[in-house]
């Protein structure tokens, strides 16, 4: 046990490149299985590449241990550009030893060097609020298709910018997703609202 205490403190974060890809996946898959496809998060993804500059990995040696992704989405009437994260997900012998936290930091700085001024997120709320992150739901974001908004999140990287946008989370692409309202409505403020089923998928 000690031993594997040691190894994960060893642990690089890196861009994933294409060569990782398919590791990455088959990781994915024996972390949250193969019902993962299934959740209204993967909507948002389909036909859409993750953005490169924030996909990052973390390995152990040669294995990968962790991996965190981000896409492009768009919010509200105004189709305002914003990231959806996930998944986020850590082989579960490492899980709790600081493998999510550090890819989560350090790519939501990223994003913010990058002038990225929203991330949202399906997740635990008592994991993700150390970076920032608060429910969406009251501050007027809904995911058309999530069963389960209370754990909506949404995390500002931009003073200011929560209370100017809302709205409906939308295909970058402009794929209607089902449950989407009409096109140009608005939820009012205070609507309804690693392996431990913590991280974002």
């Amino acid at each position: 046990m000690a031993d594997q205490k040691t190894a994960a403190a060893n642990f690089t974060i890196k861009p994933e490149t294409a060569a990782l890809t398919a590791e990455v996946e088959q990781m994915l898959d024996f972390v949250f299985g193969p019902t993962r496809f299934d959740k209204a998060s993967y909507l948002f993804r389909e036909g859409v590449e993750p953005v490169a500059e924030l996909s990052y990995v973390a390995q152990l040696g040669d294995e990968v241990v962790g991996t965190i992704r981000y896409w492009p989405i768009n919010v509200g009437p105004t189709n305002h550009p914003a990231l959806l994260l996930g998944p986020l997900g850590i082989t579960p012998r490492l899980a709790g030893k600081g493998i999510g936290r550090t890819l989560t930091f350090r790519t939501l700085e990223r994003a913010a060097e990058m002038g990225h001024d929203l991330v949202l997120l399906v997740g635990d709320v008592d994991y993700y609020k150390r970076f920032g992150f608060v429910p969406a739901t009251p501050h007027g974001f809904v995911m058309p298709g999530e069963k389960r908004p209370e754990r909506l999140q949404v995390a500002p990287l931009k003073r200011g910018i929560l209370g100017t946008i809302s709205g409906d989370i939308r295909h970058i692409h402009g794929r209607v997703i089902a449950g989407e309202a009409e096109l140009g409505s608005t939820p009012a403020v205070g609507a309804r609202g690693e392996f431990l089923q913590v991280d974002a998928r």
